[in-house]
């Protein structure tokens, strides 16, 4: 398995993964209606318009030739009042549902790491739904800690 920045010709796989996240998160985020807003081809042109951005950074976990994950971070500029003035965001972290369990988040999302780390950043922060337990369990065992938790209320 190689590890590489996305490219333009990987926007089809990318948008593959990215109806694997979003469908997984559409059970836990109530404001998600991705069967009615969003298909493959928005998922296509949202990959395609993510890989050129200037501050987003994805990179692709590719194995044979096929890419099988995927992580896409930012480089955030933080408020004037914290001391750290810029931080690395996970926007996300995806692997194919065939190739879970078997340390690829865990190898993008250091890989991830030294890139920020080749940038200054000595940060990373990740928002995780509060009731994905397995995705908290998985970032804690990758050394985040909670640090904060939003919270929804129907109005």
């Amino acid at each position: 398995m190689k590890i590489r920045k996305a490219v333009l010709k990987d926007k089809e796989a990318l948008a593959q993964l990215y109806l694997q996240f979003w469908k997984a998160h559409s059970a836990k985020d109530p404001l998600i209606e991705l069967e009615k807003k969003w298909g493959m081809k928005e998922a296509v042109k949202d990959a395609e318009k993510d890989i050129s951005k200037r501050c987003t950074y994805i990179f692709v976990a590719e194995e044979k030739g096929r890419v099988i994950g995927m992580i896409e971070v930012i480089i955030k500029k933080n408020f004037d009042i914290f001391k750290v003035k810029r931080f690395g965001y996970v926007n996300t972290l995806v692997i194919d549902t065939r190739h879970r369990k078997s340390g690829i988040g865990r190898k993008l999302v250091n890989h991830a790491a030294g890139f920020l780390k080749k940038k200054s950043i000595t940060y990373m922060r990740v928002n995780v739904y509060a009731s994905n337990k397995k995705a908290k369990e998985a970032w804690l065992k990758m050394g985040f800690m909670p640090e904060s938790q939003f919270m929804l209320k129907r109005i």
